[in-house]
């Protein structure tokens, strides 16, 4: 290969990988939020990967907790109402929530992308239908499924409201 061929194959090469750069612009990136661990040190975390967000915690010193799609759990120094702030702020409506009662009487919020069923059998006592999320976990709500099917399919049919 001669000196000019290679010259002007390697120059293609940068300019297709500039033209595929400039295309991936328009892809809609997914947000972080930037929250307080209950130690006092901050945590980013991909509002995509939350499953869920309540109050009813047993993180110590945490006023919320966060389910991710890992399994895991994500105690936090705000109060729910401040992180559903900060999610559907920072998405501006791309994302999709529900809001729900668990067993206790305590709202929680559901993000309806990690939800993978919703069963009627639930072994969960005090609830009336049974949330499967993607990271496997499963978590009860005093509605029935009739009410949480409805609601997403409320969610489905205008996306980008707020809970």
């Amino acid at each position: 290969m001669r000196r000019r061929q290679f010259l002007g194959l390697i120059s293609g090469a940068a300019a297709w990988s500039r033209s595929a750069r400039a295309q991936q612009a328009n892809i809609s990136r997914l947000g972080s939020l930037k929250l307080t661990e209950p130690n006092g040190k901050p945590v980013h975390i991909n509002v995509a990967q939350i499953t869920y967000i309540r109050s009813d915690t047993q993180v110590s010193g945490a006023n919320a907790e966060l389910g991710l799609a890992s399994g895991k759990i994500q105690g936090v120094q705000e109060n729910v109402d401040e992180v559903m702030r900060l999610v559907t702020v920072g998405q501006r409506g791309e994302m999709s929530w529900i809001k729900l009662t668990e067993p206790s009487g305590l709202l929680i919020y559901v993000n309806v992308s990690q939800v993978t069923t919703v069963r009627f059998d639930s072994q969960i006592p005090g609830t009336n239908a049974e949330l499967g999320f993607a990271s496997g976990k499963v978590h009860g709500v005093q509605e029935s499924v009739d009410d949480v099917m409805q609601l997403i399919a409320a969610i489905a049919r205008q996306p980008g409201k707020p809970p």
